[in-house]
This record gives C-alpha cells, sequence and structure tokens, in this order.
C-alpha cells in the first residue's frame, strides 16, 4: 500500500478543543480528493480502575452532541506535553477523587484513524484511595459508583454503557484480568 500525499493544507477551526484542518490529497492512483478534513485534538486517556473486591468504577454524564447521559469510563484529554500517565491519574482524581497506588497501560488505541489524529491510552488502576476531593471541569456534573464486570456487560448489551471507545477499553481491561470477555444470554 502507498501513501496519500498532501498537496495542501488549510486550517478551518483552530482553538482549544481542536484544530480542522481541510487538505487537499493526492492519492497513488493519481485522483485527487479535495477537501479531506482532519481533525487534530489532544491524546485521551481511558481509566479502569478496580476496587479490592474487583468492580470497576463507572462514570455517568450527560454528553452535549448526542443529547444523552451515558456510563463510561473515567476519562478525559492530556494537556499539552503532558504525559498520558500523568493525564490518567489527574483525571481519575479529579473526576472521582479516587487515587491509584498501582497503574498498568492496557493499550493505546486509535480513536478514529480516518480523520482524526489522536490516540487513547488505557490505563488500568488499582489499589485505590478515595481522596474525598473532585475537581470538576464547569461544564461537567459526573455520578459514579463501582459495578461488577457481568454488570457492566449487560449494560454493554443493552445499549447503556454505549461509547464504543469505552467498551473496547473495558474488553482489553477484562483480558487483562483474566476474566472471561463472553457471557450467555
Amino acid at each position: 500500500m502507498k501513501h496519500w500525499t498532501r498537496t495542501n493544507r488549510r486550517t478551518l477551526i483552530k482553538d482549544r478543543w481542536l484544530t480542522l484542518y481541510a487538505d487537499d490529497c493526492l492519492l497513488p492512483n493519481g485522483v485527487t480528493i479535495t477537501p479531506y478534513y482532519v481533525m487534530d485534538e489532544k491524546e485521551w486517556v481511558h481509566i479502569v480502575a478496580v476496587d479490592s473486591q474487583g468492580l470497576v468504577l463507572v462514570t455517568r454524564q450527560y454528553r452535549y452532541a448526542t443529547n444523552v447521559i451515558c456510563a463510561e469510563l473515567p476519562c478525559g484529554a492530556a494537556e499539552e506535553d503532558e504525559l498520558p500517565l500523568n493525564a490518567a491519574k489527574r483525571e481519575l482524581k479529579e473526576e472521582t477523587g479516587f487515587e491509584a497506588a498501582d497503574w498498568s497501560p492496557l493499550g493505546v488505541m486509535y480513536a478514529n484513524p480516518a480523520r482524526q489524529t489522536n490516540r487513547i491510552h488505557c490505563y488500568l488502576a488499582r489499589e485505590l484511595h478515595d481522596s474525598g476531593h473532585r475537581t470538576l471541569d464547569i461544564s461537567e456534573d459526573i455520578a459514579f459508583k463501582f459495578m461488577s464486570l457481568p454488570e457492566i456487560k449487560r449494560m454493554i448489551h443493552s445499549g447503556e454503557f454505549g461509547q464504543a471507545l469505552h467498551i473496547a477499553s473495558f474488553f482489553l481491561a477484562a483480558e487483562h484480568l483474566n476474566q472471561p470477555t463472553t457471557q450467555k444470554r
């Protein structure tokens, strides 16, 4: 396979959230695609926080674009020049008040490599303790609770835990924890 060649790039949006480019691309077969939109976003982190009983910390928050309340994992974006692990530690504490003594990387995935440049860094956090202090962003209203793996799997099947990227992170963790990733219905 051959790579495409970018022949021109225009910046359409550049703010604290993302940069949106309109590229002109020359394909190996000689066809030109114009515009081809590319979103440059910050690196993301997902945290699968597991307590001493093997329960996973699940958050719920409103997501404006789809107008739904989502069950998901603690997550967020890395700040400029912030290491993904440090971002994961910060996001877990900010969103839930929990800190973890044991951190393991689970994997790195692309969010959508067809259009987005960023990746998701997934971590397993164990040996949790509650600092008792959260620091939510102005746009966040987050509830959370600990749930069993079978409960989360049921929520995935029902669509209640429905963000594909969070589902992928959950199954990476289940595999890491040597938990079966299938269940009988």
